[in-house]
């Protein structure tokens, strides 16, 4: 009986314990779990606000913005591609390795025959007259200025043979030999840059250089046709037109000195007597020649009452470097 008792003790007591323990590692699970379920929850809090920053970094990197007035060029791996931006905001991956590279959009101005200073905004472009020779061989410095803008469709074009800065020289130097070719034609000559050829000329130089710039992915907006220096042929020119002025001029006063001169005849006999009369009446008239001779020429007043008259003049001209004055030559004279 009491080994039996002793057994029942010993086997109760061991499923006691089992039941102890078993309690145990459940308590241990139950706790397990509460610890973990706060760890993800804690570890949920801390990334989910750090996932969430970087997302937004990224959109906020593959977002580009293009400034009013400029294209945008896509390029991938810093090749060219097809796409180009207008201006706005755009969506351009940022794992794809792209960049965006800007043109201006709107129109740009080069000016022949003007100095930097004279460029108005960072899109004007200025550089030196053109020199060239015409068809009848005359020399000319030709001023133009040439407003163009660049194509969309061939942005890329643009990109891979020239770059944002060669815009300027490629506008620069096709313009130049477009005009420089055009006004080699011997149709065109000296009397072709006036009048009403002028504008046909205009004309035929904005379809030259707009044939030119075209090819190479720039439209022109607008050619003008500056003043031409055409060098001593202008002067010959000038000098042509002046005498031919001057011409009329002397016809017009050719009444006037003849009938001065019948004036001057009649007035001889009172002018021998010294009559004070005569002399007032022709002052009008030697003030008028002295003012128009006024280049080396100084006009002083005598003393009341020397000489004929009361008028008093004292004209000395101004002697020429290259001719000494003569010393015992008096330099005052009565005017006659």
């Amino acid at each position: 009986m009491n080994g039996r008792t002793t057994q029942r003790r010993t086997a109760r007591w061991r499923q006691e314990t089992r039941d102890a323990t078993l309690d145990l590692y459940d308590l241990r699970d139950v706790r397990a779990t509460d610890m973990s379920t706060a760890a993800v929850v804690i570890l949920l809090v801390l990334l989910v606000p750090m996932i969430g920053i970087l997302a937004w970094m990224v959109v906020l990197a593959s977002v580009i913005k293009i400034p009013a007035g400029t294209l945008g060029l896509v390029l991938k791996n810093g090749k060219a591609t097809e796409h180009s931006l207008p201006p706005g905001r755009h969506w351009v991956p940022l794992l794809r390795k792209t960049m965006v590279v800007e043109y201006p959009s709107v129109e740009m101005a080069y000016r022949a025959g003007q100095d930097a200073s004279s460029a108005a905004s960072q899109l004007d472009r200025t550089g030196p007259s053109l020199s060239c020779a015409l068809g009848d061989r005359a020399l000319a410095e030709v001023a133009y200025t040439v407003r163009y803008a660049i194509i969309p469709e061939r942005l890329r074009t643009v990109h891979e043979r020239f770059g944002p800065e060669g815009v300027d020289g490629l506008v620069r130097d096709e313009s130049g030999r477009a005009i420089s070719r055009a006004l080699s034609d011997p149709a065109i000559t000296v009397e072709s840059l006036f009048g009403r050829d002028r504008s046909d000329t205009e004309a035929r130089l904005g379809q030259a250089v707009t044939a030119a710039l075209e090819e190479h992915g720039i439209r022109v907006a607008g050619f003008v046709l500056g003043p031409v220096d055409l060098g001593r042929t202008g002067e010959v020119i000038q000098a042509t037109v002046r005498a031919t002025f001057e011409l009329a001029l002397e016809e017009a006063e050719a009444a006037t000195r003849i009938a001065r001169a019948q004036n001057d005849g009649r007035l001889e006999q009172q002018i021998t007597t010294l009559s004070e009369d005569a002399w007032r009446y022709r002052e009008t008239d030697l003030w008028r020649d002295l003012v128009q001779r006024s280049d080396g020429v100084q006009v002083g007043r005598r003393r009341p009452g020397y000489g004929p008259g009361r008028l008093g003049l004292t004209v000395r001209e101004d002697t020429p470097a290259n001719e000494p004055a003569a010393a015992d030559q008096p330099t005052t004279t009565e005017p006659q």
